[in-house]
Protein backbone atom coordinates (compact mmCIF):
# COMPACT_ATOMS: atom_id res chain seq x y z
CA UNK A 1 0.00 0.00 0.00
CA UNK A 2 1.47 3.44 -1.56
CA UNK A 3 1.85 6.30 0.97
CA UNK A 4 -0.88 9.03 0.84
CA UNK A 5 1.27 11.41 2.45
CA UNK A 6 3.70 14.09 0.98
CA UNK A 7 5.13 12.79 -2.32
CA UNK A 8 7.66 15.77 -2.26
CA UNK A 9 11.34 14.34 -1.84
CA UNK A 10 13.14 15.83 1.24
CA UNK A 11 15.82 17.48 1.18
CA UNK A 12 19.38 15.74 1.36
CA UNK A 13 21.35 16.91 4.52
CA UNK A 14 24.57 18.74 3.69
CA UNK A 15 27.99 17.53 5.30
CA UNK A 16 27.82 18.73 9.10
CA UNK A 17 29.45 22.15 9.93
CA UNK A 18 33.08 20.12 11.39
CA UNK A 19 33.05 18.22 8.13
CA UNK A 20 32.61 21.59 5.86
CA UNK A 21 35.48 22.69 8.16
CA UNK A 22 37.45 19.57 7.86
CA UNK A 23 37.28 19.35 4.46
CA UNK A 24 38.76 23.69 3.65
CA UNK A 25 41.89 22.88 6.00
CA UNK A 26 42.43 19.19 4.49
CA UNK A 27 42.48 19.64 0.64
CA UNK A 28 45.08 18.57 -2.05
CA UNK A 29 46.26 21.71 -2.18
CA UNK A 30 46.89 21.70 1.98
CA UNK A 31 48.42 18.39 1.60
CA UNK A 32 50.74 18.73 -1.46
CA UNK A 33 52.11 22.08 0.16
CA UNK A 34 52.46 20.34 3.60
CA UNK A 35 54.53 17.95 1.04
CA UNK A 36 56.85 20.58 -0.57
CA UNK A 37 57.32 21.99 2.86
CA UNK A 38 58.70 18.76 4.79
CA UNK A 39 60.77 17.91 1.41
CA UNK A 40 62.08 21.35 1.94
CA UNK A 41 62.87 21.12 5.58
CA UNK A 42 64.62 17.71 4.72
CA UNK A 43 66.76 19.06 1.76
CA UNK A 44 67.98 21.98 3.65
CA UNK A 45 68.99 20.08 6.92
CA UNK A 46 70.46 17.36 5.01
CA UNK A 47 72.88 20.10 2.81
CA UNK A 48 73.28 22.05 6.11
CA UNK A 49 74.34 18.59 7.69
CA UNK A 50 76.36 16.78 5.11
CA UNK A 51 77.88 19.64 2.43
CA UNK A 52 78.02 21.54 4.91
CA UNK A 53 79.03 24.46 3.40
CA UNK A 54 82.34 26.36 4.74
CA UNK A 55 81.31 29.62 6.46
CA UNK A 56 84.67 32.41 5.48
CA UNK A 57 85.94 33.47 9.14
CA UNK A 58 86.10 36.85 7.43
CA UNK A 59 82.93 38.17 5.74
CA UNK A 60 79.53 38.58 6.18
CA UNK A 61 78.11 35.26 7.77
CA UNK A 62 80.51 35.22 10.30
CA UNK A 63 79.45 38.67 11.26
CA UNK A 64 75.98 38.01 11.33
CA UNK A 65 77.19 35.12 13.08
CA UNK A 66 79.14 36.94 15.98
CA UNK A 67 76.17 39.81 15.80
CA UNK A 68 73.70 37.39 17.01
CA UNK A 69 75.83 36.17 19.73
CA UNK A 70 76.71 39.29 21.12
CA UNK A 71 73.07 40.75 20.86
CA UNK A 72 72.45 38.06 22.78
CA UNK A 73 75.49 38.62 25.11
CA UNK A 74 73.83 41.84 25.90
CA UNK A 75 76.87 43.95 24.16
CA UNK A 76 74.31 45.58 21.44
CA UNK A 77 74.93 46.50 18.00
CA UNK A 78 78.43 46.50 17.79
CA UNK A 79 81.41 45.88 14.67
CA UNK A 80 82.29 41.79 15.60
CA UNK A 81 85.96 42.03 14.51
CA UNK A 82 86.91 45.06 15.71
CA UNK A 83 85.70 43.49 19.38
CA UNK A 84 87.37 39.87 17.89
CA UNK A 85 90.59 41.39 16.87
CA UNK A 86 91.80 44.52 18.73
CA UNK A 87 88.84 44.35 21.25
CA UNK A 88 87.59 47.51 21.00
CA UNK A 89 84.02 48.22 21.37
CA UNK A 90 82.85 49.88 18.55
CA UNK A 91 79.11 50.91 17.46
CA UNK A 92 77.96 49.76 14.01
CA UNK A 93 75.08 49.98 11.54
CA UNK A 94 77.11 48.55 8.48
CA UNK A 95 74.89 45.63 8.32
CA UNK A 96 70.77 46.43 8.48
CA UNK A 97 69.89 44.72 12.15
CA UNK A 98 66.74 42.38 11.45
CA UNK A 99 68.79 39.12 10.57
CA UNK A 100 71.28 39.48 13.09
CA UNK A 101 68.35 39.98 15.53
CA UNK A 102 66.31 36.93 14.42
CA UNK A 103 69.98 35.16 14.96
CA UNK A 104 70.52 36.40 18.07
CA UNK A 105 66.95 34.68 19.63
CA UNK A 106 67.96 31.65 18.15
CA UNK A 107 71.58 32.68 20.50
CA UNK A 108 69.78 33.40 23.70
CA UNK A 109 68.23 30.00 23.39
CA UNK A 110 71.91 28.49 23.58
CA UNK A 111 72.13 27.36 19.75
CA UNK A 112 75.05 29.74 19.21
CA UNK A 113 77.32 27.70 17.34
CA UNK A 114 77.13 28.00 13.66
CA UNK A 115 75.59 25.43 12.75
CA UNK A 116 72.53 25.53 14.95
CA UNK A 117 71.73 28.72 13.56
CA UNK A 118 71.83 27.65 10.08
CA UNK A 119 69.33 24.73 11.23
CA UNK A 120 66.73 27.08 12.27
CA UNK A 121 67.43 29.20 9.40
CA UNK A 122 66.56 25.91 7.38
CA UNK A 123 63.17 26.49 9.10
CA UNK A 124 62.82 29.85 7.42
CA UNK A 125 63.75 28.44 4.39
CA UNK A 126 60.94 26.13 4.14
CA UNK A 127 58.68 28.46 5.43
CA UNK A 128 59.65 30.47 2.03
CA UNK A 129 58.68 27.50 0.16
CA UNK A 130 54.80 27.28 1.61
CA UNK A 131 54.89 30.91 0.60
CA UNK A 132 55.63 30.17 -2.53
CA UNK A 133 52.73 27.75 -3.01
CA UNK A 134 50.65 30.15 -1.65
CA UNK A 135 51.41 32.55 -4.19
CA UNK A 136 51.81 30.22 -6.61
CA UNK A 137 48.37 29.03 -6.28
CA UNK A 138 46.58 32.95 -6.43
CA UNK A 139 48.13 33.77 -9.46
CA UNK A 140 47.37 30.55 -11.53
CA UNK A 141 45.80 27.73 -9.43
CA UNK A 142 46.22 24.87 -7.57
CA UNK A 143 48.70 23.27 -9.73
CA UNK A 144 50.55 26.15 -10.47
CA UNK A 145 50.97 26.24 -6.83
CA UNK A 146 51.91 23.32 -6.11
CA UNK A 147 54.15 22.96 -8.62
CA UNK A 148 56.07 26.15 -7.41
CA UNK A 149 56.32 24.55 -3.73
CA UNK A 150 58.17 21.63 -5.14
CA UNK A 151 60.30 23.49 -7.25
CA UNK A 152 61.30 26.06 -4.36
CA UNK A 153 61.94 23.37 -2.30
CA UNK A 154 64.67 21.70 -3.97
CA UNK A 155 66.37 25.02 -5.32
CA UNK A 156 69.87 25.17 -4.86
CA UNK A 157 69.62 29.64 -5.59
CA UNK A 158 67.32 29.25 -2.73
CA UNK A 159 68.22 26.71 -0.04
CA UNK A 160 72.29 27.78 0.06
CA UNK A 161 71.38 31.26 1.83
CA UNK A 162 70.36 29.12 4.78
CA UNK A 163 72.79 27.02 4.57
CA UNK A 164 75.65 29.64 4.19
CA UNK A 165 73.77 31.86 7.04
CA UNK A 166 73.25 35.00 4.64
CA UNK A 167 70.52 37.67 5.31
CA UNK A 168 69.14 36.57 2.19
CA UNK A 169 67.74 33.71 3.77
CA UNK A 170 64.97 36.56 5.55
CA UNK A 171 64.77 38.41 2.78
CA UNK A 172 63.03 36.14 0.44
CA UNK A 173 60.63 35.35 2.35
CA UNK A 174 59.63 38.78 4.06
CA UNK A 175 59.22 39.70 -0.34
CA UNK A 176 57.70 36.81 -0.85
CA UNK A 177 54.90 37.29 2.39
CA UNK A 178 54.95 41.57 0.80
CA UNK A 179 54.29 39.62 -2.78
CA UNK A 180 51.10 37.51 -0.84
CA UNK A 181 49.54 40.26 1.24
CA UNK A 182 50.13 42.31 -2.83
CA UNK A 183 47.32 40.47 -4.11
CA UNK A 184 44.94 40.24 -0.66
CA UNK A 185 45.18 43.68 -0.60
CA UNK A 186 44.77 43.80 -4.64
CA UNK A 187 41.03 40.93 -4.12
CA UNK A 188 39.73 42.74 -1.02
CA UNK A 189 41.21 45.78 -0.47
CA UNK A 190 41.07 47.33 3.33
CA UNK A 191 42.83 49.08 5.42
CA UNK A 192 44.31 46.17 7.65
CA UNK A 193 46.05 44.60 4.76
CA UNK A 194 47.84 47.70 4.05
CA UNK A 195 48.93 48.20 7.28
CA UNK A 196 49.99 44.75 6.92
CA UNK A 197 51.61 45.09 3.47
CA UNK A 198 53.53 48.26 4.98
CA UNK A 199 54.82 46.78 7.82
CA UNK A 200 56.33 43.65 5.90
CA UNK A 201 57.89 45.43 3.78
CA UNK A 202 59.52 47.55 6.57
CA UNK A 203 60.63 44.62 7.95
CA UNK A 204 62.23 43.67 4.83
CA UNK A 205 64.15 46.54 4.31
CA UNK A 206 65.30 46.11 7.70
CA UNK A 207 67.13 42.81 6.36
CA UNK A 208 68.25 44.44 3.24
CA UNK A 209 67.53 47.98 2.39
CA UNK A 210 66.43 47.44 -1.40
CA UNK A 211 63.45 46.00 0.62
CA UNK A 212 62.41 49.94 0.72
CA UNK A 213 61.84 49.85 -3.17
CA UNK A 214 58.62 47.84 -2.45
CA UNK A 215 57.12 50.88 -0.93
CA UNK A 216 56.91 52.30 -4.60
CA UNK A 217 57.06 48.93 -6.60
CA UNK A 218 53.82 47.72 -4.50
CA UNK A 219 52.13 49.76 -2.47
CA UNK A 220 51.36 53.15 -4.38
CA UNK A 221 50.54 50.85 -7.39
CA UNK A 222 48.04 48.76 -5.89
CA UNK A 223 46.55 51.81 -3.63
CA UNK A 224 46.41 53.86 -7.12
CA UNK A 225 44.27 50.73 -9.05
CA UNK A 226 42.09 50.29 -6.01
CA UNK A 227 38.68 49.62 -7.55
CA UNK A 228 35.25 51.30 -7.36
CA UNK A 229 36.51 53.22 -4.43
CA UNK A 230 36.90 57.51 -3.94
CA UNK A 231 40.41 59.01 -3.97
CA UNK A 232 40.30 59.82 -0.16
CA UNK A 233 40.03 56.17 0.13
CA UNK A 234 43.31 55.29 -2.26
CA UNK A 235 45.12 57.98 -0.56
CA UNK A 236 44.69 56.37 2.92
CA UNK A 237 45.32 52.43 1.72
CA UNK A 238 48.96 54.33 0.11
CA UNK A 239 49.38 56.46 3.10
CA UNK A 240 49.03 53.26 5.45
CA UNK A 241 50.98 51.31 3.50
CA UNK A 242 53.83 53.60 2.67
CA UNK A 243 53.61 55.02 6.65
CA UNK A 244 54.10 51.84 8.29
CA UNK A 245 57.24 50.67 6.62
CA UNK A 246 58.07 54.43 7.44
CA UNK A 247 56.92 53.71 11.40
CA UNK A 248 58.97 50.20 10.99
CA UNK A 249 62.25 51.31 10.15
CA UNK A 250 61.70 54.89 11.84
CA UNK A 251 63.34 53.79 15.18
CA UNK A 252 66.49 52.08 13.58
CA UNK A 253 67.05 55.35 11.81
CA UNK A 254 66.57 57.09 15.11
CA UNK A 255 69.19 54.95 16.71
CA UNK A 256 71.66 55.49 14.17
CA UNK A 257 71.47 59.34 14.00
CA UNK A 258 71.72 59.49 18.38
CA UNK A 259 75.17 56.88 17.95
CA UNK A 260 76.62 58.60 14.61
CA UNK A 261 75.49 62.15 14.83
CA UNK A 262 74.52 61.67 11.42
CA UNK A 263 71.49 60.27 8.73
CA UNK A 264 71.89 56.65 8.20
CA UNK A 265 68.14 55.03 7.31
CA UNK A 266 69.34 51.61 7.35
CA UNK A 267 73.13 50.88 7.31
CA UNK A 268 76.42 52.27 6.57
CA UNK A 269 77.58 49.33 4.03
CA UNK A 270 76.34 51.56 0.86
CA UNK A 271 80.01 53.78 1.38
CA UNK A 272 81.51 50.13 1.39
CA UNK A 273 79.70 49.32 -1.87
CA UNK A 274 80.06 52.24 -3.70
CA UNK A 275 83.44 52.62 -3.06
CA UNK A 276 84.17 49.03 -3.98
CA UNK A 277 82.11 48.85 -7.42
CA UNK A 278 83.44 52.53 -8.90
CA UNK A 279 87.14 51.94 -8.94
CA UNK A 280 89.67 51.22 -12.42
CA UNK A 281 89.63 47.70 -11.54
CA UNK A 282 85.67 46.81 -11.84
CA UNK A 283 85.19 49.72 -15.05
CA UNK A 284 87.11 47.59 -17.26
CA UNK A 285 88.56 44.20 -18.11
CA UNK A 286 87.96 40.65 -16.94
CA UNK A 287 86.60 42.65 -13.56
CA UNK A 288 83.75 44.51 -14.94
CA UNK A 289 80.56 45.36 -13.25
CA UNK A 290 81.87 43.34 -9.86
CA UNK A 291 83.04 44.79 -6.72
CA UNK A 292 86.53 45.08 -5.20
CA UNK A 293 88.60 45.69 -2.41
CA UNK A 294 92.75 46.06 -1.31
CA UNK A 295 93.62 46.65 1.73
CA UNK A 296 96.89 46.60 0.90
CA UNK A 297 96.75 49.88 -1.38
CA UNK A 298 96.82 53.21 -0.84
CA UNK A 299 93.08 55.03 -1.19
CA UNK A 300 95.20 57.40 -3.74
CA UNK A 301 96.47 54.79 -5.63
CA UNK A 302 94.71 54.43 -9.28
CA UNK A 303 93.89 50.63 -9.00
CA UNK A 304 92.11 51.52 -5.47
CA UNK A 305 88.96 50.26 -4.55
CA UNK A 306 87.60 50.02 -0.98
CA UNK A 307 90.47 50.36 1.24
CA UNK A 308 88.82 49.04 4.57
CA UNK A 309 88.23 51.10 7.33
CA UNK A 310 90.70 52.55 9.93
CA UNK A 311 89.57 50.82 13.00
CA UNK A 312 92.24 52.07 15.44
CA UNK A 313 91.58 55.66 15.07
CA UNK A 314 90.90 57.23 18.20
CA UNK A 315 88.06 59.09 17.38
CA UNK A 316 86.17 56.41 14.78
CA UNK A 317 82.76 56.81 13.50
CA UNK A 318 81.20 54.65 11.26
CA UNK A 319 79.06 56.45 9.43
CA UNK A 320 81.62 59.46 8.66
CA UNK A 321 84.31 57.22 7.63
CA UNK A 322 81.99 55.35 5.40
CA UNK A 323 80.26 58.56 3.88
CA UNK A 324 84.14 59.62 2.91
CA UNK A 325 84.36 55.84 0.93
CA UNK A 326 80.74 56.67 -1.07
CA UNK A 327 82.00 59.80 -2.03
CA UNK A 328 84.90 58.25 -3.13
CA UNK A 329 82.57 55.90 -5.13
CA UNK A 330 80.38 58.59 -6.55
CA UNK A 331 83.49 61.14 -7.23
CA UNK A 332 84.80 57.95 -9.37
CA UNK A 333 81.60 57.30 -11.21
CA UNK A 334 80.98 61.04 -12.08
CA UNK A 335 84.47 61.82 -13.69
CA UNK A 336 84.23 57.89 -15.59
CA UNK A 337 80.46 58.61 -16.99
CA UNK A 338 81.32 57.55 -19.94
CA UNK A 339 82.19 53.95 -18.65
CA UNK A 340 78.86 53.67 -16.85
CA UNK A 341 76.39 52.69 -20.01
CA UNK A 342 78.95 49.62 -20.27
CA UNK A 343 79.15 48.97 -16.35
CA UNK A 344 75.49 49.49 -14.99
CA UNK A 345 74.21 46.95 -18.27
CA UNK A 346 77.00 44.16 -17.11
CA UNK A 347 76.04 44.73 -13.27
CA UNK A 348 72.71 43.76 -14.11
CA UNK A 349 73.41 40.79 -16.59
CA UNK A 350 75.93 39.57 -13.99
CA UNK A 351 73.28 39.76 -11.20
CA UNK A 352 70.46 37.67 -13.61
CA UNK A 353 73.31 34.85 -14.18
CA UNK A 354 73.95 35.98 -18.63
CA UNK A 355 77.58 37.37 -18.15
CA UNK A 356 80.43 35.05 -17.38
CA UNK A 357 78.82 33.09 -15.02
CA UNK A 358 81.68 30.70 -14.14
CA UNK A 359 83.12 33.49 -12.86
CA UNK A 360 80.36 34.69 -10.94
CA UNK A 361 80.22 30.80 -9.56
CA UNK A 362 83.49 31.51 -8.48
CA UNK A 363 82.72 34.65 -6.76
CA UNK A 364 80.21 33.50 -5.08
CA UNK A 365 82.46 30.31 -3.66
CA UNK A 366 84.53 33.07 -1.90
CA UNK A 367 81.19 33.78 -0.42
CA UNK A 368 81.28 30.04 1.20
CA UNK A 369 78.62 28.76 -1.83
CA UNK A 370 80.46 25.20 -2.84
CA UNK A 371 81.19 25.73 -6.52
CA UNK A 372 79.09 22.29 -7.77
CA UNK A 373 76.26 23.39 -5.54
CA UNK A 374 76.26 27.33 -7.19
CA UNK A 375 76.81 25.19 -10.75
CA UNK A 376 73.68 23.33 -10.31
CA UNK A 377 71.72 25.81 -9.05
CA UNK A 378 72.44 28.30 -12.15
CA UNK A 379 71.59 25.28 -14.67
CA UNK A 380 68.79 25.10 -12.57
CA UNK A 381 67.89 28.94 -13.11
CA UNK A 382 68.81 28.75 -16.35
CA UNK A 383 66.47 25.92 -17.31
CA UNK A 384 63.68 27.85 -15.24
CA UNK A 385 64.05 31.21 -17.38
CA UNK A 386 62.37 29.86 -20.67
CA UNK A 387 59.30 28.86 -18.74
CA UNK A 388 59.57 31.65 -16.75
CA UNK A 389 58.78 34.06 -19.75
CA UNK A 390 56.39 31.92 -21.43
CA UNK A 391 54.52 31.62 -17.79
CA UNK A 392 54.79 35.57 -17.68
CA UNK A 393 53.18 35.68 -21.57
CA UNK A 394 50.31 33.43 -20.20
CA UNK A 395 49.59 35.11 -17.32
CA UNK A 396 49.45 38.42 -19.14
CA UNK A 397 47.16 37.23 -21.77
CA UNK A 398 44.97 35.71 -19.26
CA UNK A 399 44.76 38.83 -17.46
CA UNK A 400 46.01 37.64 -14.29
CA UNK A 401 47.32 40.52 -12.44
CA UNK A 402 51.18 39.96 -12.57
CA UNK A 403 52.79 43.12 -11.13
CA UNK A 404 53.52 42.17 -7.78
CA UNK A 405 55.71 39.12 -9.18
CA UNK A 406 57.64 41.55 -11.69
CA UNK A 407 57.89 44.14 -8.88
CA UNK A 408 60.55 42.05 -6.94
CA UNK A 409 62.23 41.77 -10.43
CA UNK A 410 62.58 45.26 -11.23
CA UNK A 411 63.45 46.01 -7.18
CA UNK A 412 66.59 43.45 -8.35
CA UNK A 413 67.14 44.68 -11.38
CA UNK A 414 67.22 48.85 -9.65
CA UNK A 415 69.89 47.69 -6.47
CA UNK A 416 72.27 46.24 -8.85
CA UNK A 417 72.57 48.52 -11.44
CA UNK A 418 72.92 51.00 -8.61
CA UNK A 419 75.77 48.76 -7.17
CA UNK A 420 77.74 45.61 -8.52
CA UNK A 421 76.43 42.32 -10.14
CA UNK A 422 76.67 39.23 -7.68
CA UNK A 423 73.62 36.31 -8.29
CA UNK A 424 73.32 36.46 -4.81
CA UNK A 425 71.57 39.69 -5.30
CA UNK A 426 68.84 38.16 -7.00
CA UNK A 427 67.61 36.35 -4.46
CA UNK A 428 64.49 38.97 -3.75
CA UNK A 429 62.96 37.58 -7.29
CA UNK A 430 64.01 33.96 -7.34
CA UNK A 431 60.17 33.32 -5.71
CA UNK A 432 58.80 35.26 -8.97
CA UNK A 433 61.37 33.51 -11.04
CA UNK A 434 60.05 30.00 -9.87
CA UNK A 435 56.42 31.02 -9.71
CA UNK A 436 56.08 32.13 -13.09
CA UNK A 437 57.96 28.74 -14.34
CA UNK A 438 55.54 26.94 -12.62
CA UNK A 439 52.64 28.83 -14.28
CA UNK A 440 54.33 28.19 -17.66
CA UNK A 441 55.15 24.71 -17.09
CA UNK A 442 51.66 23.86 -16.29
CA UNK A 443 50.44 25.55 -19.35
CA UNK A 444 52.69 23.68 -21.67
CA UNK A 445 51.77 20.37 -19.95
CA UNK A 446 47.79 21.92 -20.37
CA UNK A 447 48.53 22.10 -24.34
CA UNK A 448 50.37 18.98 -24.56
CA UNK A 449 47.85 17.10 -23.51
CA UNK A 450 45.08 18.89 -25.34
CA UNK A 451 46.81 17.78 -28.14
CA UNK A 452 47.40 13.98 -27.37
CA UNK A 453 44.32 13.57 -26.17
CA UNK A 454 41.59 11.33 -28.81
CA UNK A 455 39.39 13.98 -30.83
Amino acid sequence: MTSTGDSRERPVAGPAPTQTAYRRIVNPFTVGLAVAGVLALVVRWVFISVVDPHVPAIGDASAYHLLANNLADGRGYIRPFDLLVIHKVHTTAEYPPLFPAVLSVVSWFGAKSVQAQRLCMGVVGTATVVVIGMVGRRVAGVTAGLTAAFVAAVYPMLFQSDATLMSETLFVFLVASAVLLAYQCADRPTVVRFVALGGVIGLATLTRAEGALLTVLLVVPLAVRVPNVSARRRLLFGAVGVGLAVVVVAPWTIRNQRRFHAFVPVSTNIGTALEGANCRPVYSGSFIGLWRSNFTLSPSSPDACFTGFDIRRPDFNEARISATHRDRGVRYARHHAGRLPAVVVTRWLRTWGLFRPHQQINEAALEGRPKRWETLGTWMYWALLAPAIGGLVVAVRRHRRVWPLVATIVMVSLSTVATYGNQRFRAGAEPAVVILAAVGLVAAVTIVRRRLAPA
